[in-house]
């Protein structure tokens, strides 16, 4: 989906496939939760599907616009990747597709070997055709959280220690410098247990659309970002509950964001992205 940093999906003088076209749900077990589907399945479609049932992503990244395929490549992680690990952890079984046809089910009982070289391989295995991902229950779309601010690494490192809640996550300012170097937010959050409401939000509807030049992100403009950023927070403490989209999948909420990198980050398909990682998050 052209959301990787860096340079994994770049491919010169070679052969790229892409997987928009399968996207299909295979299977669904309403009881145990797994669910069977396609590659090119977007977590934003598992999550429109499981989410009104009551189920959620075991592992999810810091955005929902991404395949099964290549979370399963890039044995992606998340917000509660101390509790739950990574992604592939939860990818108890997937087909896969060799250069000379083969076509292999790699479990860790089947093929074990080749599923684990897999699992965070980058594609150098293989395409992978379809997967299962185990779900997990809720029973709200709520997530409970709490923030704090702090001010430098020591401060970080103890809230991190001291955080005893599922989901964790600090959004740092790399750019301050002097008292302010290395100010930040934690994010702790938890789902709510209290049965809430299951039923979808109304889609985005802001699109960004074209990439940003190369001047637009640099040390003035992301600074002034930052400081924005920080003292939204009022009170150096907050609590509250809050939909789960906006804790996972801030940026989510415009489309195509992904073209804030820029043309050089970007290219004009959208296949390829690449380019430093900006210092908000």
């Amino acid at each position: 989906m052209g959301r990787s940093y860096g340079d994994v999906c770049l491919l010169q003088n070679g052969t790229l496939l892409r997987t928009p076209n399968l996207d299909r749900l295979i299977s669904f077990d309403a009881q145990t939760g797994l669910l069977r589907c396609e590659a090119g399945v977007t977590l934003a479609q598992i999550l429109d599907f499981a989410v009104p049932r009551g189920w959620f992503l075991p592992v999810s990244p810091g955005t929902k616009y991404v395949t099964v395929g290549g979370a399963i490549a890039n044995d992606i992680h998340g917000k509660n990747h101390h509790v739950a690990g990574t992604f592939g952890l939860h990818t108890p079984c997937f087909e896969l597709i060799r250069s000379d046809g083969t076509q292999l089910v790699c479990s860790p009982t089947e093929n074990p070997d080749v599923y684990s070289a897999t699992i965070g391989g980058m594609g150098l295995t293989g395409f992978i055709s379809w997967a299962e991902v185990q779900m997990r229950p809720i029973v709200s779309r709520r997530i409970r959280y709490h923030s704090t601010q702090f001010v430098g690494l020591e401060e970080f490192v103890a809230l991190s220690q001291a955080s005893t809640q599922e989901y964790s996550v600090a959004w740092i300012d790399c750019v301050a410098q002097g008292r302010n170097f290395a100010r930040g937010i934690f994010i702790q959050g938890e789902h709510d247990e209290n049965p809430g409401p299951l039923t979808p939000l109304a889609k985005p509807k802001l699109t960004l659309p074209f990439d940003l030049p190369a001047f637009a992100l640099n040390r003035s403009s992301v600074g002034a970002f930052n400081t924005l950023y920080y003292h939204k927070q009022i009170s150096k403490q907050r609590s509250g509950f809050t939909d789960y989209e906006p804790f996972f999948y801030p940026l989510d909420r415009i489309l195509q964001w992904n073209r804030l990198y820029g043309e050089q980050a970007c290219s004009s398909s959208n296949v390829f992205c690449r380019g430093p990682s900006i210092p908000w998050g």
